[in-house]
């Protein structure tokens, strides 16, 4: 199974050994998930980011291969991956954040705050849920190779789930091996796909649709994302949806310049502190819609 980029070898490590290895550590050693369950958590994070990168630039160019991996997919990150070609693909990035767009920011309120991020954030799923029952349907009559994808898909993700549910019981009886199941394992493949409409929140948020340069934020630090497999890019993302996540580096840095200062930002993390924490003590942290005063020079 060669990958189309080398880059996807660290795709690939992360996703066939730390992604069964943790669980599976959990399960076989129950007193180990408060260790282990903040690398869970940031593994069920990078879930949602290889579905997304697999869903727009498939790591394998067989067609067997794709299959397999999508389906593996699917059991840590809880849901479907097919289930972004309707909502992502064909919504999102033809209408990113503007009236069309059924996960636009403001379709709740026009306002940004952590309740709001919040609200956005458990309500999102079923805002794009009618967009993948048409989706199912569509291709069920068509019986087409997407209808394979799906079935396939949720094959894996219902079977796995199960077998390992029925281990950690055998294991540990039912109230240990529930529970740790449920941390380790359900827990952070449910919560996979909230990290992802979090995010698309936060990086589109009092952007500016309209624009052809301002319409999404950045999160640039290095590190993060060599963490994140460089998902802080998001405006070269919506301009060349199919490119490769491995050089989204050298595509932001060559239009940056273009794109409003304050939509560059340094991390996801000091984002949400200071939006969701400081901004409380201080109007001078906080976003404002662009076009409009600052928080800052409202003071």
């Amino acid at each position: 199974m060669k990958p189309r980029f080398a880059s996807d070898y660290r795709t690939l490590l992360w996703v066939f050994v730390l992604f069964p290895l943790v669980p599976g550590l959990a399960l076989w050693r129950p007193a180990l998930c408060p260790w282990l369950l903040p690398v869970q958590l940031y593994l069920s994070y990078c879930s949602g980011v290889f579905t997304h990168n697999q869903t727009h630039s498939s790591v394998f160019a067989g067609r067997w291969q794709t299959l397999f991996y999508s389906a593996w997919l699917s059991v840590f990150y809880g849901c479907p991956i097919a289930a972004w070609i309707p909502t992502h693909v064909l919504n999102h990035h033809r209408f990113p954040n503007r009236e069309p767009d059924v996960t636009r920011t403001d379709r709740h309120s026009p306002e940004h705050s952590f309740w709001q991020a919040l609200r956005y954030t458990l309500v999102c799923g079923a805002w794009q849920l009618p967009l993948v029952i048409e989706y199912v349907r569509r291709v069920r009559r068509k019986r087409s190779r997407q209808w394979l994808d799906v079935r396939v898909q949720v094959g894996a993700l219902i079977v796995v789930q199960l077998f390992a549910c029925a281990l950690a019981i055998a294991w540990h009886g039912p109230l240990l091996g529930l529970g740790t199941y449920a941390a380790m394992v359900l827990g952070p493949a449910l919560i996979a796909p909230h990290f992802m409409f979090f995010t698309n929140y936060i990086q589109h948020v009092h952007c500016d649709a309209a624009s052809p340069d301002d319409y999404c934020r950045n999160f640039v630090s290095p590190v993060a994302n060599w963490f994140l497999f460089q998902n802080g890019y998001h405006t070269v993302h919506h301009e060349q949806p199919t490119v490769h996540w491995s050089l989204y580096p050298a595509l932001h840095a060559a239009r940056q310049d273009r794109i409003h200062p304050s939509l560059n930002v340094r991390s996801l993390l000091g984002f949400c502190v200071e939006n969701y924490l400081l901004h409380g003590f201080s109007r001078r942290f906080g976003t404002a819609p662009l076009g409009t005063a600052t928080p800052s020079a409202a003071e």
